[in-house]
């Protein structure tokens, strides 16, 4: 694998030099695919659509750094919360 490592470096440092010799522009590396994108691809599903109902679901928010128990555990506490504010009305 030594031969891959230095063509990599070569190709880094070499070839824009060989693109101004040839009065040639750079390419641009294209745009990663976003999530959406990429469940779509993967799983064959429309990620803003409910499965249930099928209508358009709204991105609002996302928390980075949770677990997905610990997100669902604390919607199930304030949904318990909600249930008892209604209850005693």
């Amino acid at each position: 694998m030594p031969v891959q490592n230095s063509w990599n470096r070569k190709r880094g440092t070499l070839l824009p030099k060989v693109y101004k010799a040839l009065e040639m522009t750079a390419r641009k590396k294209p745009e990663k695919p976003g999530f959406a994108v990429l469940m779509k691809g993967f799983l064959r599903t429309d990620p803003y659509k409910c499965i249930l109902c099928g209508d358009r679901l709204l991105f609002t928010s996302a928390q980075a750094g949770w677990q997905a128990t610990e997100l669902l555990s604390e919607r199930l506490d304030n949904l318990e919360k909600k249930r008892g504010l209604l209850s005693q009305t």
